[in-house]
């Protein structure tokens, strides 16, 4: 590996993931040294109790120290770590927080504005230049950020508090689905994503499917057994095959689900959830298809450090390379 002059770490500890992304940076180039995932699942029970469980903080401590270990592996000089949704809903956030600064890796909790700027410049840095405006749908875990936005601004951005694992946990499901659960579900995010849709201010020529949900849609079409970011930078699905998968995935049981390739097991309980708002924005907004981003919240975070620690002006076609 050719030796970089500085390397830099970005953390986003979402609602049902945690990620991890390394950098190296060198004069002329950016790369990727080192990408992790982990479903810690931090908002389990969050909407019933305002809590964040004892399992559920241990479980995403433990993580962090991993990160930290692999971080020091690197020599990562400077960092960034940011908290979502959970950790603006959780009263007893405070006693993660603590804990995590005695890691080593204070956390900064993202107000709903700064985590869809954030992921709007994941998106863009993912993007080649288009005149045309599009609308980032971030499904998370615990919130959805829409982002109306254009290759040089963002025209309107709202933080909606619906995502996979807090409306899954609301609208509980038999398994396999009824179909009066199924609709009941649908019939509450229509409420919660139609106004929004109405309010914006243009109108988007494409959908950008950014998040877990829309990456595991992606890999269940592409029947992916090992996950690969570079097939699914701007893959588009097409509302036909959306509805065929629709149609699958409700008719099954989570174990079941679990065995379909590309579907990471813990995703399979939540996974309606998180597509259902994604059904429900294409329906309003008559789209013909969803193109996927590997971008959104940590590619924006891991560009961000960049540009303030290092006075770098990362932008296409230097970010274009970095795939998570």
């Amino acid at each position: 590996m050719a030796r970089t002059c500085k390397t830099v770490a970005a953390i986003d500890l979402g609602s049902q993931t945690f990620r991890l992304a390394i950098a190296g940076i060198r004069s002329d180039d950016i790369r990727i040294l080192a990408s992790e995932l982990y479903n810690v699942r931090l908002a389990e029970g969050l909407s019933d109790t305002s809590l964040f469980s004892d399992h559920a903080i241990r479980n995403g401590i433990k993580t962090l120290r991993h990160f930290r270990r692999i971080m020091d592996r690197w020599n990562v000089t400077a960092f960034s770590i940011c908290g979502t949704a959970a950790f603006r809903k959780a009263s007893n956030a405070s006693c993660f927080l603590d804990l995590a600064e005695k890691t080593g890796l204070p956390v900064n909790i993202l107000s709903p504005e700064e985590e869809a700027a954030l992921a709007a410049k994941g998106v863009r840095a993912t993007l080649p230049p288009t005149d045309t405006q599009y609308l980032v749908a971030d499904i998370g875990g615990g919130s959805s950020e829409f982002i109306l936005a254009d290759m040089d601004r963002i025209l309107y951005k709202t933080s909606l508090p619906a995502g996979a694992v807090n409306l899954t946990e609301q609208f509980p499901f038999s398994d396999p689905p009824e179909e009066n659960e199924i609709e009941k579900l649908e019939s509450s995010i229509q409420q919660i994503v139609e106004p929004v849709c109405m309010a914006l201010p243009g109108r988007p020529g494409k959908l950008i499917g950014v998040g877990g949900t829309a990456t595991t849609l992606a890999a269940l079409i592409l029947k992916m057994e090992t996950y690969d970011p570079f097939q699914i930078r701007g893959f588009r699905i097409s509302c036909q095959k959306l509805d065929m998968l629709w149609h699958t995935l409700k008719s099954l049981t989570v174990d079941q689900r679990k065995k379909l390739p590309g579907l990471e097991s813990r995703r399979a309980d939540i996974i309606m959830a998180g597509f259902a708002i994604f059904k429900k924005t294409i329906e309003i907004l008559r789209f013909k298809e969803l193109t996927v981003s590997d971008g959104g919240l940590l590619l924006g975070l891991l560009i961000d450090i960049i540009e303030k620690e290092f006075f770098y002006h990362a932008q296409l076609p230097d970010t274009g390379s970095l795939y998570l």
